[in-house]
Formats: C-alpha cells, structure tokens, sequence
C-alpha cells in the first residue's frame, strides 16, 4: 500500500552494500520506520508489532496453519519474526545483508535468541535438510525480489526443505493492475505445488500480493486473514486494509 507524507525524526543513517539504510520515528505516532535504498523495508508501532498490512497477512495465514517452525527469507525490521516468537513460534532467519540484522536489533526489538544467517536465501536452502512448516519469501533488492530467488530451482529447494503439509509464502510488490510480477511468480510456484491460492486488492496502486502455495489440505481452509495482533497505534489502518484484500486465485 502507498504510504502517506509524515512527519519523522530521522534517528540514524547507515551505508550498506545494498543501499543507504534510513531508520526514522513518526513524530506524531512513535512509529518507526526503516528505508533501503529509498524503499520501504518495515515499520513498526515501536513496540516491535508491525504496522504493514501484508505483514499482518502473512502472520494471519500462518496462524492459521498453526506453523510452529517458520523459515524467513528476507528480513527487514524483523517485524514478522517478532511477531511470531512472542507468540511462540521457532523462528530462523536469513537475509543477505549484516545491517537489516542490527538495525533489527537496535531499533525493532529483534531478539538476539532467534538463529540468523548472513546469506542468500537459494544459498541457505541449498545446504540444509533441516523440515519447516513455513517458509516466507520477503526479500528485495530495491522494489524487486531477486530474480534467481522466483526461479523453477528455488522453489524446488523451498519444497524440499518444507514439511509435508508446509506452506511457501511469498510477498510480492505490485505497482498497478497492469504488473504481470505477482502473476508470473505465482505460475512458477504452481508448477511445483498442487495448489496456489494469491490474495490481493485489485485495483489498488503499489501494493504487496501474497501467494501461498503448499497441498491441497494446507491450502483450503485458510480464510482472509483478520487482525491478529494489536499495534498500539494504527491498528484501525491495519484492519481496514486487512477487509479490502481477498483471494483472487
């Protein structure tokens, strides 16, 4: 979803390998905000619950699914990750910057007890065996995923690193109507899952789409995901967005 002008306290500027990183706090709300490379990476009530929807949507569906032991790929503020460690969920997470870790850490609350990995997600997947019941793709450089992170081989590894009755996640940014990158993706993932489900809002401009793909059984009775847990402030955002996105596929 677009984000509206604030009015923010910029509290650190870092330089990466990946993009200058910018954390600020909403003068009028605490809220805190993390930028990459002049793109939104997460935002958070300062109380480490975020305060994007997609996040939310993709806590929901896991929720739902009762997953346990969740594989992040792409980390960002850490905002999904603390959100389902407090709840008390095995959480491990990989991102191929060291910044997103410490600026996780220092300004989103990001525990130091969840495992974390320096390295790219095909990577990481590629020298484990290690099941999980969730895996959730939400890695960007600059607006887009990663190209060799939306391949045929890719979500071969995630499959294979899946449980069962595992379920692939993926966030994916949509511009408009007119951008085919959910639709493409979400053909990828369908030709190695035997079901895909894809919740969006149609219509709306620069907006996240969520694919979930996994078996038939895993898939089937997810609802639309409602809010979960409560950020102390804009939940009455969260929610509405939450009631504007349903399954499209």
């Amino acid at each position: 979803m677009a984000k509206k002008l604030l009015s923010v306290q910029i509290l650190e500027k870092l330089d990466s390998d990946f993009g200058e990183i910018v954390v600020a706090r909403v003068t009028k709300t605490g809220a805190i905000l993390y930028r990459q490379g002049n793109c939104h990476q997460s935002e958070s009530d300062g109380k480490g619950i975020s305060l994007s929807t997609y996040i939310h949507a993709i806590y929901g569906f896991l929720a739902q699914a009762k997953a346990r032991n969740v594989l992040l790929i792409g980390v960002g503020g850490g905002t999904l990750a603390n959100m389902l460690s407090s709840e008390g969920a095995r959480v491990t997470l990989v991102d191929i910057n060291p910044m997103s870790f410490e600026v996780a850490r220092h300004y989103f609350g990001l525990p130091d007890s969840l495992p974390r990995h320096v390295e790219d997600g095909l990577a990481f997947l590629n020298r484990g065996a290690a099941k999980f019941d969730a895996i959730v793709l939400d890695a960007y450089h600059a607006s887009e995923i990663p190209e060799h992170l939306t391949t045929p081989a890719f979500f071969a590894e995630v499959r294979r690193r899946l449980t069962r009755h595992g379920l692939c996640l993926a966030n994916v940014y949509v511009k408009s109507d007119a951008d085919d990158a959910a639709r493409r993706i979400a053909a990828t993932m369908a030709e190695e899952w035997p079901a895909l489900r894809v919740l969006d809002t149609p219509g709306a401009l620069e907006r996240n789409t969520i694919l979930i793909a996994g078996s038939k059984e895993a898939t089937a009775p997810l609802q639309p995901p409602w809010l979960m847990l409560k950020p102390r402030t804009g939940a009455d955002d969260v929610r509405m967005e939450l009631k504007q996105m349903r399954f499209v596929g």
